[in-house]
């Protein structure tokens, strides 16, 4: 039994499956009738003009987010999946401080760029899609410039079912 509250953070570039991978452990974890809950904080930065300085509406994110957390809470809810794309260890804390005293992990999602861009390619039009296949290429970069996550895990060729599942494996607050 989970004594303290966790965040796991799916991260890595567009393409990678963060959404699909927090669905599917969130799935598991419900079939196991675990406490949990996914959010999307995409949905939660979804906004547009966004302000100066701020590019991804992070800062509107978090403040949604710090909304929306006292409910779980309330819930019952210690099992948190936020898939996002983060860019730095100050956003990692930034989380960390939503839930004070709770257990952060961060798991990154890889693949090749040709496989983002296949992913990319069947779910984005116009010049959204070329924008997302520019942004997988730049998020990888920084991502190995980085090291912000636990854990790397490789998801090509694999079923999103198989990286839930390796997710919960490692996950030091689900394998308790």
């Amino acid at each position: 039994m989970t004594r303290k509250n966790s965040i796991l953070i799916i991260t890595g570039p567009v393409g990678a499956g963060k959404t699909s991978a927090a669905e599917a452990v969130f799935d598991l974890l419900s079939a196991d009738k675990t406490p949990c809950a996914v959010i999307d904080f995409d949905w939660l930065t979804a906004a547009y003009p966004p302000p100066a300085g701020d590019r991804f509406n992070f800062r509107l994110g978090i403040k949604n987010l710090s909304s929306i957390i006292p409910n779980y809470i309330s819930m019952g809810i210690k099992l948190f999946i936020i898939p996002t794309v983060v860019e730095s260890k100050v956003e990692i804390e930034t989380f960390n401080k939503l839930i004070k005293g709770s257990d952060i992990f961060v798991i990154r999602l890889t693949a090749t760029p040709a496989t983002l861009h296949n992913r990319l390619d069947k779910r984005e039009i116009g010049n959204l899609l070329e924008w997302h296949k520019k942004r997988a290429l730049e998020l990888i970069d920084m991502f190995e410039s980085k090291n912000l996550e636990n854990m790397i895990i490789d998801t090509e060729n694999r079923s999103i079912e198989s990286i839930a599942k390796e997710i919960l494996l490692f996950w030091p607050e689900k394998a308790k």
